[in-house]
């Protein structure tokens, strides 16, 4: 979180000087004239509210609603940026080899069970294969079976941003990093082209890309380049003022972990 469905509209301001108020001003004054008639106009007005106060109300009806679904969006972005895992036995050796492994944060080259054997290398072929699984079963990897028994496993987005800040040793965690990326596109324009944010974060590809592609799920697709190209998870970023806006929330908001 944070794109608006495209069918949302502007909310307008509540309407005021109604036509039916304007008829109701002088028919309260006049039953204000009558013995116990101010009595009457105070439940009247109580339980039968004018057409601004009806068109007032429906206003911060749809404020709070539309607050709300930003907030909510948001916080579903949080909620991606933060989730927990728990690996147990041999899974734990192997995601931490897997990390440790020469990379650059993308998904990286397809791995055979001969080449994850190969990582922890203590361990027989048997249990390395059922610890792949266990990291799939937690959409750590993804596991791609050909014809047979062959399959090959990569690396996901949810890998870096659940393991990294427990091996890797850099003091922070993916989220962390993100919001930091968060900070730097807010302070200078030039960086919505990723190799000059690459460039100003100071980090090896291995450490920002994992950070960036946190950060991407924070803006619409279609403020994202999609073209084919080896190095980032985007080649650059064309913010809006609404971006800016989310962005700037999240790089403020309390750092986790």
């Amino acid at each position: 979180m944070t794109e608006e469905s495209a069918d949302a509209s502007p909310i307008k301001a509540p309407k005021a000087k109604h036509p039916d108020d304007r008829a109701r001003v002088p028919l309260e004054a006049a039953i204000g004239l009558i013995p116990g008639g101010s009595a009457i106009v105070k439940l009247v007005g109580e339980f039968i509210p004018t057409q601004a106060q009806k068109s007032r109300s429906e206003w911060e009806g749809s404020i709070s609603e539309r607050t709300n679904e930003h907030t909510k969006r948001l916080d579903q972005h949080e909620e991606l940026l933060e989730p927990s895992v728990t690996l147990t036995g041999v899974a734990v050796e192997l995601a931490v080899a897997l990390a440790r492994a020469p990379g650059d944060g993308l998904t990286g080259s397809s791995r055979d069970l001969d080449s994850l054997c190969k990582l922890v290398p203590t361990r027989d072929r048997k249990t390395v294969e059922e610890a792949a699984f266990e990291l799939a079963s937690h959409g750590l990897v993804d596991i791609r079976r050909a014809i047979g028994p062959m399959w090959w496993l990569k690396l996901t987005q949810r890998f870096y941003e659940q393991l990294d800040h427990r091996v890797m040793e850099w003091g922070s965690s993916t989220n962390d990093d993100a919001r930091h990326l968060a900070g730097l596109l807010l302070a200078d324009d030039a960086c919505e082209w990723t190799p000059t944010l690459h460039a100003a974060s100071g980090w090896d590809k291995r450490r920002f890309n994992p950070a960036f592609a946190a950060l991407l799920r924070l803006v619409p697709d279609c403020r994202v380049s999609r073209e084919i190209q080896p190095n980032y998870p985007a080649q650059s970023l064309s913010l809006l003022p609404e971006d800016r806006a989310v962005l700037r929330r999240f790089a403020h908001s309390s750092i986790s972990e």
